[in-house]
């Protein structure tokens, strides 16, 4: 399942180069996880993917950055599971 996501839906934290959000304030359903987030750039309506990388103990996601060049740059989206 892919998930479609706006930046301007997510806080950016430049210090460690994460997007992030609360499940809930993205209306995500409990026990349904995306595998790829297709996330859109407000600046530059450019869209890019991220895949599942990993989940927390607590439910919290972790999805990494598809494109080599912004993995290497560590750009990545963390959503919490409140």
């Amino acid at each position: 399942m892919t998930e479609q996501l706006h930046t301007n839906q997510l806080n950016f934290n430049a210090t460690t180069k994460t997007f992030s959000a609360e499940a809930s304030e993205l209306g995500w359903k409990p026990g349904l996880i995306p595998m790829v987030v297709a996330l859109t750039s407000a600046r530059t309506g450019d869209v890019e993917s991220f895949a599942l990388d990993f989940i927390e103990e607590d439910g919290s996601l972790k999805f990494e950055a598809c494109r080599s060049d912004l993995r290497q740059r560590g750009i990545k989206i963390h959503v919490f599971n409140d």
